[in-house]
Parts: C-alpha cells; sequence; structure tokens
C-alpha cells in the first residue's frame, strides 16, 4: 500500500472526529508517520518472516484505530500510539544497566513490589522479540473498535474483548505467521501482557502466569503496557 493511498484511508476513516481542520491534519500527519516508524521496525526482524503481518496491519486499520473506547488512547491512531510508546519503554529498559533500573520509572512503579522468576535488574532480551510482542500486543483490537463521527462504536461485543483479548491478540499473531518455535517467548509475552500478576485465573492461565513470571520478555511488556496506559488516560 503506497502512503498516498494510506493517506486517503485515514483522511475517510477519522473524517468528522475533529472540530477542526488544523487538528484534522495533525492527526493524519501523525498516523501516517506511526504507520512508518512502525514498518521500519517490524523491517529490522529477522527470525521470522513479517510480511504478512505487515500486510494486516494495513488491512486491519490498526494505524488509524483507537487503543480504546474510553479507558487509554481512545483517539484516533491511539492504538498504534500505544504500540509504540509500549515499545519504547520495553527498548529503553533493556539498555538500562542494573543500576539504572532500580531507579527507572518502570521499576518503582510496576515491578519493586512483584515477585518473579527472573532477575528483572539484569537479564536481556532479543531485539526481534521486543519489537513484534511490544507492538502487538494489542493486536485484536485492530478489528474491534471504529469511528462514527465523534463517537468510538465496537464490532462486536466487549465482553469477549475485556476477557480474552491477550489470547486473542497471540492468535492474530499465529495467524499472518508468527508461529514459528522461535516466536514461542513473543507469544508468551503476548499472552500475559493483560493478567501476568493476576490471582483469579483457571488452571490454564496459572500456569500460562507462572511461565511469563519467568521471562523478562513477558514482565516487561506487561510493565510497560500498564505505564503508558496511565500515561493516556482516556
Amino acid at each position: 500500500m503506497e502512503p498516498v493511498d494510506f493517506e486517503q484511508i485515514v483522511r475517510k476513516k477519522i473524517k468528522g472526529w475533529y472540530r477542526t481542520d488544523e487538528l484534522y491534519q495533525r492527526a493524519v500527519e501523525r498516523i501516517v508517520k506511526q504507520r512508518d516508524e512502525i514498518i521500519s521496525l517490524l523491517k529490522t526482524v529477522e527470525k521470522v518472516d513479517v510480511g504478512r503481518l505487515l500486510e494486516y496491519l494495513d488491512k486491519s486499520g490498526f494505524y488509524y484505530r483507537p487503543s480504546s473506547d474510553y479507558k487509554h488512547h481512545n483517539f484516533p491512531g491511539g492504538l498504534a500510539e500505544h504500540a509504540l510508546g509500549t515499545f519504547r519503554i520495553v527498548e529503553k529498559w533493556n539498555g538500562l544497566s542494573a543500576e539504572e533500573r532500580r531507579k527507572d520509572e518502570l521499576y518503582k512503579k510496576k515491578l519493586a513490589d512483584k515477585k518473579t522468576g527472573c532477575d528483572v535488574l539484569t537479564e536481556k532480551m532479543s531485539h526481534d522479540d521486543m519489537v513484534i510482542a511490544a507492538i502487538c500486543h494489542d493486536l485484536c483490537k485492530a478489528e474491534h473498535f471504529y469511528f462514527e463521527g465523534r463517537k468510538i462504536k465496537e464490532h462486536t461485543s466487549d465482553d469477549e474483548l475485556k476477557r480474552r483479548h491477550s489470547e486473542l491478540s497471540a492468535r492474530r499473531l499465529i495467524a499472518n505467521g508468527i508461529d514459528s518455535p522461535e516466536c514461542d517467548e513473543i507469544l508468551l509475552a503476548v499472552r500475559n501482557h493483560m493478567h501476568l500478576f493476576s490471582w483469579s485465573m483457571t488452571k490454564w492461565q496459572k500456569e500460562l502466569r507462572d511461565k511469563g513470571r519467568k521471562s523478562m520478555l513477558a514482565i516487561a511488556v506487561w510493565a510497560a503496557d500498564k505505564l503508558d496506559a496511565g500515561r493516556h488516560p482516556g
């Protein structure tokens, strides 16, 4: 899809959301820029072919959708902005020393009181895993929300999204080529990004959670997701 075609699609999809032409134009430019950044990041991935995933992101409307109807990033391009925000936090964390991590906002606000099966102050993550897991942790939302004037609507009931959107996002990844054994850590992180430190769950969810608490990637994506969402409340 050529950039000019994408821009035209965005203009049509978010038309009516903004009260002034200036805000509308700025939003279009922001969304186009976010798309370019996400595509560039995903094209750096080497462990798996992301061709089908890139096609899905365009086809599903991932780049111009909101992340929520009222909770956080509930505006045009909010889903992609949250994806990038989550990635930047995870990427920054990966580059910090143990002492820097101890002083970082992510540790102080989200991890200092958590019991994990890995050393969150020293363990590192692979670039490819960080890119895919952080960018695509909310992938299932791409086909869920849409705009109708200044209202955010849902294509399906929100009940299933609330209960299962971590698993639904993992299944979207698998359906779009992120399905090799080398991607197990990515899928574990995506499946755990909502309830990694929850207590009321099924036996299967508990087993998944226990595995996730031993994964630096799962822990980092969980924490970064919560931190970035808190920075942009609805």
